[in-house]
């Protein structure tokens, strides 16, 4: 009565695939389709239907890319995950923007910690599936992931996150200063030119290098590379000054494997995420963005000289 005639297992195995997507495990599917179906879809049945994932999963993640990528944003989130003992692992991302502006998730792997080796064989993931040339990689401050990036795209820019300095930075700061530095800070990284940010930047240092001399150190050492996204038209400067493009991303697959305590496994982990991910990029194909139009030109103009 509910489903049409000869469409009850296609329907089923979209709903099955739809609870599963949204962090449902195959056990409780079992029992919310028991009450329905009274006993027709085992929790056997199940994983089987969830299985047929795995095939487009591995062609998913195999297959090739565009050749060129205005950005690259890098980013890793944990999980548990369950190999015998329940460990936190790293989920790997990568998020590309291509030359039309429109935004697309490259990549995920699992790895049972965040390094620059993993990053390494991402990294040569990416270039063997057809990327050739990046304008710029946006990452936050992992210990040698620059270098790891100049190997394979030399000429490529990076960008670390500004909103991560910030918050290291902040962290070694005493409460009772923590409102005015980040006020400062803040206004380091607001301005319309790079020379006007070193200004602003010189200007914190004199304020607060006495009372936090490793902290301010630690930020200036870094700072060319803070200080990027002034080479690009001032419209996308915000977009690519920070991973918060990819923090969103992440904080949705967090939301769908919040419910499970720890994730079954890596075939698990991998199906929940591939899902999601593939409902994000429906919704990315669609979408430019913000100023990415306005500047397109100066963009591609960018590559013919970086890439002739």
């Amino acid at each position: 009565m509910v489903f049409e005639p000869y469409r009850r297992s296609l329907d089923i195995e979209d709903l099955i695939l739809a609870l599963y997507s949204n962090g449902i495990s195959t056990r409780r599917i079992s029992m919310i389709l028991d009450e329905i179906f009274h006993g027709r879809y085992s929790k056997s049945t199940i994983s089987k239907i969830t299985d047929v994932v795995k095939e487009e999963i591995d062609e998913w993640q195999s297959r090739k890319l565009k050749e060129r990528y205005f950005a690259i944003y890098i980013d890793a989130l944990f999980l548990n995950l369950r190999r015998n003992t329940v460990e936190k692992e790293a989920l790997h991302i990568a998020l590309g923007i291509d030359p039309e502006g429109k935004k697309e998730v490259l990549g995920f792997w699992i790895n049972p910690s965040e390094s620059s080796n993993s990053w390494e064989l991402i990294i040569n993931d990416l270039k063997e599936r057809r990327i050739k040339k990046v304008l710029l990689f946006i990452a936050d401050g992992l210990s040698g992931i620059q270098e790891t990036i100049k190997k394979y795209y030399p000429r490529a820019d990076f960008q670390s996150c500004i909103m991560h300095a910030e918050k290291n930075l902040l962290s070694k700061v005493r409460a009772g200063d923590k409102d005015i530095v980040g006020r400062e800070m803040k206004r380091i990284f607001d301005t319309s030119s790079e020379e006007e940010a070193r200004k602003r930047f010189n200007e914190f240092k004199e304020t607060w290098n006495n009372r936090y001399p490793k902290a301010i150190y630690n930020m200036e050492t870094r700072l060319d590379l803070l200080l990027t996204y002034y080479k690009y038209p001032e419209p996308i400067r915000k977009v690519i000054r920070s991973t918060n493009m990819i923090e969103r991303l992440n904080k949705e697959i967090r939301r769908r494997i919040k419910i499970i305590d720890s994730l079954p496994g890596e075939e698990s982990a991998r199906k929940i995420i591939y899902l999601r991910i593939i409902e994000e990029n429906d919704k990315f194909s669609g979408r430019t963005i913000l100023g990415f139009n306005v500047c397109k030109d100066d963009i591609m103009r960018t590559f013919d000289m970086r890439y002739p």
